[in-house]
């Protein structure tokens, strides 16, 4: 049966020899289902484990996050005091707020001083892992934080942290089936052409779809492991 089929494909070769005689546009169905699938477990069983883990986080940011006002693209953070961050969550990394200074930062200072992100009056500096990034407010730019609002709308912000993570998750696995295909087509030519065996490019390409099924089936256990 078609809907057990990604099971069949852990252990047949019979299975195997079958779906070489089937046509392309079924075996294009059988990785379609087999990423609804994947999409499925990944959309009910990744907020059971990240909710939990966004919570923490959005707390730890609240705790550190001092009373930011962004008016007409001007920014005010703790009435234009200087605010020095540096707790144990940011592993050595400093978050500076000078939000009266409109003198900027550059990348061998902020990497120099373990500076993750400087802030002065309308630009936010970040530098991670040697990449720079500058980021001017736009004018048409209002909005407030402070540790009350954060807390206030967690919920709201857990929820939406943890549809956007899902999302890249599925969008990742989309890509990994497309790089992975294309990998076992090349495979299956060379071996082909070693062993002087000529399936022809449509039997290889359901081949190689069809091999999915045991790969993405590890992957989903090992990540259950991982999380």
């Amino acid at each position: 049966m078609f809907f057990i089929s990604p099971i069949k494909a852990l252990y047949s070769i019979k299975f195997y020899l079958k779906i070489l005689q089937e046509s392309l546009w079924k075996a294009f169905g059988f990785i379609t289902y087999l990423f609804i699938l994947a999409a499925i477990f990944l959309a009910i069983y990744m907020p059971i484990k990240l909710k939990p883990f966004l919570n923490t986080a959005v707390e730890q940011v609240a705790n550190i996050m001092p009373d930011i006002k962004v008016s007409d693209g001007i920014i005010n953070a703790n009435n234009n005091r200087r605010i020095v961050i540096d707790s144990k969550e940011l592993q050595g990394r400093k978050i500076i707020f000078d939000t009266a200074s409109t003198e900027p930062a550059y990348p061998t200072q902020m990497e120099k001083e373990n500076i993750l992100m400087y802030v002065n009056k309308n630009t936010i500096y970040v530098s991670v892992n040697g990449n720079f990034q500058e980021n001017t407010l736009q004018e048409d730019v209002d909005l407030e934080i402070s540790k009350d609002i954060l807390l206030t709308n967690k919920p709201q912000i857990v929820k939406a942290l943890t549809y956007v993570v899902i999302l890249i998750i599925i969008l990742a696995v989309f890509f990994r089936i497309v790089m992975l295909t294309l990998f076992a087509l090349v495979v299956a030519f060379i071996i082909g052409a070693a062993t002087k065996v000529n399936l022809g490019f449509k039997k290889l390409l359901i081949l190689a779809l069809y091999l999915q099924a045991p790969v993405l089936i590890l992957d989903l256990i090992l990540f259950l492991f991982a999380w």
